[in-house]
């Protein structure tokens, strides 16, 4: 496996950023996070290319509650072996209403802990790629690419209105 190298360009103005971001995704390389003063609708479009896997970790946990609710339910019956008025030992139409209050309950929890994961939440530091000047007035872009293509991408980043760019290690 190749090793890669992450550049970060900063730009002074958006619609520099912008075309090197376009320019970018044309050469389909690698963009880790792109760091903005203000949020920007346009960033967003322009980095918006997959779908999060938060969802699937939901459902995953909806699934899972559905089983535990109905398990809980059937076992809590055959254990107290709840018989009311010749109904069968294990009814399955009331068993619902516990399957569903389990499957939201899990859920909710799985789509957390998932968004907590996936965000790599909490940090408790600063990335090496972070510059403070983005807070104020410069906008930012972490790109990776391979070492023969460093010099390319770093032309690139410049002619498109980088004002500096760096390897981040």
């Amino acid at each position: 496996m190749h090793s890669h190298v992450r550049l970060q360009a900063i730009f002074v103005y958006l619609d520099d950023l912008l075309r090197a971001l376009r320019s970018l995704k044309d050469r389909q390389l690698t963009i880790h996070a792109v760091h903005s003063p203000v949020p920007n609708h346009e960033i967003a479009a322009l980095m918006a290319d997959r779908a999060s896997p938060v969802r699937y970790i939901t459902l995953a946990g909806g699934i899972l509650g559905i089983v535990t609710g109905f398990s809980l339910s059937v076992y809590t019956a055959m254990q107290w072996r709840f018989l009311v008025s010749g109904k069968p030992p294990v009814p399955r139409v009331p068993y619902v209403i516990e399957s569903f209050e389990f499957c939201i309950l899990f859920a909710v929890l799985f789509n957390v802990i998932g968004l907590l994961l996936l965000t790599r939440l909490p940090r408790f530091g600063l990335p090496a790629s972070y510059d403070p000047r983005v807070t104020e007035d410069r906008y930012s872009v972490l790109v990776s690419c391979t070492p023969a293509q460093r010099e390319e991408i770093s032309r690139l980043l410049r002619e498109n209105g980088a004002e500096e760019v760096n390897v981040v290690s």
